[in-house]
């Protein structure tokens, strides 16, 4: 052991006991509510400005009479101060990070979407996190969730010490609590650094020297399916899930009962084992929850793999406000998802999912009762027509939408003589018919009775980027060589 004289003072630069620190930061953090809550009996609300101040001053207090018992109290002391004044908690380390955009809290546990890696797990959420940012929305004289209102949004400012002095960043919160996400609150945090910028972070320099990475995975190539009286051939199998890991949208119709669903479950979780866990965020939506994904128990304790389970509730007289797939899929698109699963599209939520497919979000499905591929376009035309805005839209543009966002239509039917089959795969053309005002739609596959299989019509997939080669597929796979 050495020592350091500083003038007639002897200190000793053997670190404390661990149990000694704990002991000061213990201190530091029932000084800072004590102080909180001398200051908030005087004042209506504290401000973030308060609470940085307020932080700071206690933390130089206790930091010092720490340092004369040779215990040094370092920024991230202030940090974890200044998260439990101010509410976030551990939260707040994420939040002071330049390398996070987002934090999402799906159930129990946390997620964090970065610059360098995209979406990352975290750990489990402490507990009372929802409590605390609930209180912070309500202290920002904004509208917190309730279970009659499970749905809110928030705008939050928060201040953020660093090795150069304070920096601002707002919080842009999206909640979703139960009902509407039924085993636990779902909660994502935008985080808006209003400092960015400048000569300090790079700027425009930052732009030419790194970007935002895309999605590790797999590389694609076809997988050897089981060649039996299926639902569908393997050929057919590898076209819909190259399409879905290639970030494509798909619509899977059929009448009632045919297995639109289950064919949409498998299809997802076999995209999803090409990705590493929690890599790729998808929110499905249902009036009940069917689809589970990622193997996930349904114990809310369970990481579900940052897939985020939402459902309708439906209207009862006298009672709550009912919540529709309209409102689910408009908090989704708020939480930054990079794919939505609807479990059946009957309104002006399909509008939605297709508008955030044509600007973006891929890895995205929905079923729709039809009684055949081309029925889909039809279909669909009817029920977005509940969207208050498509009714300032002609079939022209509403069909340009459609063709610019879904790549692809696969029809199941249920009946006395195959059973359960698919009966064509159709590939929507991003040309839309000018003459009829509808979408294009090519013909992939279609089920030959004589065969009793799922063949190829010949048709290559056209779509940009959607092509055999882009897919990781090989052209014999579309050839009609029957």
């Amino acid at each position: 052991m050495f020592d350091v004289v500083h003038g007639s003072q002897r200190m000793s630069t053997e670190a404390p006991p661990a149990e000694v620190i704990e002991k000061w930061r213990k201190t530091l953090l029932e000084e800072g509510r004590a102080a909180k809550a001398k200051e908030a009996a005087s004042k209506r609300t504290l401000q973030a400005t308060d609470i940085e101040a307020l932080s700071r001053e206690v933390f130089a207090r206790v930091s010092k009479d720490a340092a004369d018992k040779g215990v040094t109290l370092t920024e991230e002391d202030m940090l974890l101060l200044l998260g439990d004044l101010s509410g976030l908690g551990p939260l707040l380390e994420l939040v002071s990070r330049d390398d996070v955009e987002d934090v999402a809290i799906n159930i129990g546990h946390i997620y964090a979407y970065t610059t360098t890696h995209g979406w990352e797990y975290i750990g489990p959420t402490p507990a009372g996190t929802g409590d605390g940012l609930r209180v912070l929305i309500d202290r920002a004289h904004q509208i917190p969730p309730t279970p009659d209102r499970p749905i809110a949004d928030a705008m939050l400012q928060q201040m953020i010490p660093t090795a150069s002095g304070i920096t601002r960043k707002g919080i842009r919160v999206n909640y979703i609590m139960p009902p509407a996400s039924p085993y636990g609150d779902t909660i994502t945090l935008r985080i808006k650094d209003y400092q960015t910028g400048g000569s300090e972070k790079g700027g425009l320099d930052s732009l030419c020297s790194s970007r935002l990475p895309p999605v590790p995975r797999k590389t694609f190539s076809p997988i050897e399916f089981s060649d039996g009286e299926g639902v569908m051939t393997p050929n057919a199998a590898n076209y819909l899930l190259s399409i879905m890991i290639n970030g494509g949208t798909l619509v899977i119709s059929g009448t009632t009962g045919s297995g639109k669903t289950y064919i949409a479950q498998h299809l997802f979780q076999e995209m999803l084992n090409f990705f590493p866990r929690g890599s790729i965020r998808l929110f499905i939506i249902e009036d009940s929850n069917e689809i589970v994904l990622n193997k996930w128990d349904g114990n809310p304790t369970s990481d579900t793999g940052n897939i985020v389970y939402t459902v309708t509730r439906p209207e009862i007289q006298g009672g709550p406000k009912p919540i529709n797939m309209y409102d689910l899929v408009r908090a989704a698109l708020r939480s930054r998802p990079h794919g939505l699963i609807i479990g059946e599209a009957r309104g002006a939520e399909a509008w939605e999912l297709v508008r955030a497919a044509s600007t973006g979000h891929g890895y995205s499905a929905f079923t729709i009762h039809a009684t055949s591929g081309e029925h889909v376009w039809e279909r669909f035309l009817q029920i977005v027509r509940a969207h208050p805005e498509v009714a300032n839209y002609s079939e022209l543009d509403i069909a340009k939408n459609f063709a610019a966002a879904v790549n692809a239509i696969a029809h199941v039917e249920r009946g006395p003589i195959y059973g359960q089959i698919l009966t064509e795969i159709l590939e929507v053309s991003p040309i839309v018919e000018r003459s009829a005002n509808r979408p294009t739609f090519s013909p992939i596959f279609r089920f030959d009775p004589d065969k009793k299989r799922l063949l190829p019509t010949g048709n290559r997939p056209m779509r940009k980027g959607f092509q055999a080669q882009d897919l990781g597929l090989p052209e014999s796979y579309f050839i009609n060589s029957h």
